[in-house]
């Protein structure tokens, strides 16, 4: 039998989506400008989506800077050295089930082809995903629930209730990319830079010896970004940190959005949150002045600590601007630390986003975010 086909997108339409720097998804649209006593002007420019709400107008971060280049080589956290070389990522961009566990003998399983050794879908809820058009007709259940609507399973959790009852719900699942209970080593977002630039890892071969083999980032493709976030996908979020419990990140569809959704005679499913949606979002909170009362709140140890991280940050806010020159890092610097403290200062250093968990007694639809 052949090997399945995996499909890898290259780094030329992973160039060429980041250029565009629009997605074309429901979640991202061009927002409205607003502003607020506590709120200066933003420089923050990544899609925005129904999700995160209207954010503040400002001024281009790219326009004293060089333009990001997602095709070009750059330096990535933890790289290998000659001793003990980056082996090959164990993930590549498209993930594909495991198999399944194969009987014994005394279960006399189907021969191959045989419709019955199909893959088992989730849940009924996906159940025809895994069928085609020319598939026999079976009985049909009822319209009020949602079979025909139901949006198709992520090849990700195509095969994890494979030993469930039918009839049982699948557990709420998450991106291999969001997932908190194991990192993925081939994914990187820093959340405290102004620029909104996740990354996914790839290998370059330098020469012919794979200890010469080099990993570097690339910009997420907009085929990437729309990938669905949960599964069962979720049309309502909220997105909580442990360090900061008084700023819960709410994602959910505004309301017109939702009713025009529901009207005519068949009923449009919602779209549901997206890769993209939980990442901007994670950002755009994060880069939310503080407001006077937040910072009197805090005691004189907690004030040192959250100045440090501010004064560390905006340091490298100027210097990762400049490219590293001198001249001008000062002034860089200055305008940076006049935006004043951010609630991603709030964890002192700690900005590395390391996916999302659920808690126990935490209700459905409810994640924690873990940074470090």
């Amino acid at each position: 039998m052949a090997a399945p086909f995996i499909y890898v997108p290259e780094q030329a339409a992973a160039a060429e989506s980041a250029a565009q720097l629009k997605y074309h998804n429901p979640y991202f649209h061009t927002p409205s400008t607003g502003q607020s006593p506590f709120l200066p002007p933003s420089p923050l420019l990544y899609p925005s989506s129904p999700y995160l709400g209207p954010k503040d107008g400002g001024t281009d971060p790219n326009k004293n800077k060089k333009p990001f280049d997602p095709t070009a080589p750059a330096p990535w956290p933890q790289s290998g050295t000659a001793e003990q070389p980056i082996q090959n990522p164990a993930y590549k961009t498209s993930w594909v089930p495991l198999t399944a566990r194969p009987r014994t003998t005394s279960w006399h399983t189907p021969p191959p082809g045989s419709p019955s050794s199909l893959p088992k879908a989730p849940s009924m809820l996906h159940a025809q995903s895994y069928l085609g058009a020319n598939a026999a007709p079976a009985h049909k259940r009822s319209k009020s629930w949602g079979i025909a609507n139901a949006p198709p399973a992520p090849i990700w959790a195509a095969n994890a209730n494979a030993h469930t009852t039918p009839d049982t719900l699948p557990p709420m699942q998450v991106h291999p990319w969001l997932n908190g209970d194991s990192p993925s080593p081939i994914f990187f977002f820093d959340l405290a830079p102004t620029a909104f630039a996740p990354q996914r890892a790839v290998t370059s071969a330098l020469s012919t010896s794979q200890s010469q083999n080099k990993m570097h980032g690339v910009g997420l493709s907009g085929v990437e970004m729309r990938e669905t976030a949960f599964h069962p996908p979720l049309t309502k979020c909220r997105i909580l940190h442990p360090q900061l419990p008084f700023w819960p990140i709410d994602l959910a569809l505004p309301e017109d959005l939702t009713a025009a959704q529901g009207q005519g005679p068949q009923q449009q499913p919602l779209p549901p949150i997206s890769l993209g949606d939980v990442l901007a979002a994670l950002h755009h909170a994060l880069h939310v002045r503080i407001a006077p009362a937040d910072w009197a709140a805090l005691s004189p140890s907690e004030q040192a600590n959250v100045g440090g991280a501010f004064t560390r940050r905006c340091r490298e806010e100027a210097v990762r601007a400049l490219g590293g020159e001198a001249a001008g890092l000062r002034e860089r610097e200055v305008e940076e630390r006049n935006k004043g403290v951010k609630r991603v200062d709030f964890l002192l250093g700690k900005t590395v986003f390391k996916g999302l968990v659920r808690a126990r007694g935490d209700p459905e639809g409810c994640v924690r975010v873990v940074t470090a």
